[in-house]
């Protein structure tokens, strides 16, 4: 499995993960009188990943980053062996971003341009609340159809020293539509 399809895979899973049925936890937020949230005791999360992932030909490993702060950024990043960044999601309450460094090129778009987000009601605070939830199991499986993610998370902390402002694209990658990414990720 190369890194293409790796990406199009942890997307489909980040985004169908946010789309089942979610319980509450005690750190998850939790709804208050008239629909008001409660923010969760936790505000900053930061976890080491290690991502299995089971297709029918292949199982492979790969590690990676999580940053959560609470009603501002999910950030998700790709760092094979421990080596380079190969690939960077972002969800913050505006857009979603999708840093493909290997082939230098992204997509950048909000919530409503993303017809299969519309289509299943993914919003970030949709999101936010399936992965604040999921984080303090520790250990997570998906099935999304293609592969099997298993993933376990270690070295837990509240580290609030990283910027949870959106990531700003190089001028070197170029910006292709969510259907140009899909259609290139495809053919692998």
């Amino acid at each position: 499995m190369n890194i293409r399809t790796f990406i199009f895979i942890v997307t489909v899973a980040a985004v169908m993960s946010a789309c089942k049925t979610t319980k509450y936890s005690e750190s998850a937020p939790k709804k208050a009188v008239a629909g008001a949230e409660i923010a969760p005791k936790v505000t900053n999360v930061t976890a080491k990943l290690d991502v299995n992932v089971k297709t029918k030909k292949d199982n492979i490993n790969v590690d990676g980053r999580l940053y959560m702060r609470y009603n501002e950024m999910i950030r998700i990043t790709v760092v094979p062996m421990g080596l380079m960044e190969v690939a960077r999601l972002e969800f913050s309450p505006q857009e979603v971003l999708l840093i493909d460094r290997i082939n230098k090129q992204y997509v950048r778009a909000k919530y409503e341009e993303l017809n299969f987000m519309q289509r299943k009601d993914v919003t970030f605070q949709a999101l936010q609340e399936r992965f604040w939830e999921e984080y303090q199991k520790k250990d997570i499986t998906l099935d999304v159809g293609a592969a099997v993610l298993d993933i376990k998370l270690s070295k837990i902390d509240n580290d609030a020293s990283w910027n949870a402002g959106m990531t700003s694209v190089s001028s070197k990658y170029k910006a292709v539509s969510v259907a140009e990414l899909i259609e290139q990720l495809a053919k692998f």
